[in-house]
């Protein structure tokens, strides 16, 4: 009986977590930012001040968080002790002809602790102010 209520509630808890709404940050379009993969439409580059204002509030949040804000990265890489980078670009390059190859084109660097907790967001060419 009691491993048949322990079952249920691991179960409850779980469709508690899957049917939970997706990470969203106020005042920034989301889904403009998926949309436009690899940034081949300049609608990232035109979201880059958007991108901005959000960029604080981005730390520490989680993978999952991020891919429901971001999207699906553009690239990744896995770095030693458990860390990892999200590629998200900003400006067209050659990524829009040869998809899974890392191009010289801007783009946004997201990078995970080993808690895959954001810890760093930085450009690959930081931006002129």
């Amino acid at each position: 009986m009691r491993r048949t209520y322990v079952s249920l509630l691991l179960l409850l808890g779980a469709l508690a977590v899957a049917c939970s709404e997706p990470a969203r940050i106020a005042g920034f379009d989301s889904d403009r930012w998926k949309s436009d993969r690899y940034a081949c439409e300049n609608s990232r580059q035109a979201m880059q001040s958007d991108f901005d204002g959000i960029r604080r509030e981005l730390y520490g949040l989680k993978e999952p968080d991020i891919i429901d804000i971001l999207g699906k990265p553009d690239g990744e890489q896995l770095m030693a002790r458990g860390q990892r980078i999200f590629y998200y670009y900003i400006e067209p390059g050659s990524q829009c002809n040869r998809k899974g190859v890392l191009s010289e084109a801007n783009r946004v660097e997201v990078r995970f602790n080993a808690l895959s907790r954001v810890s760093e967001i930085t450009y690959a060419r930081p931006l002129a102010k």
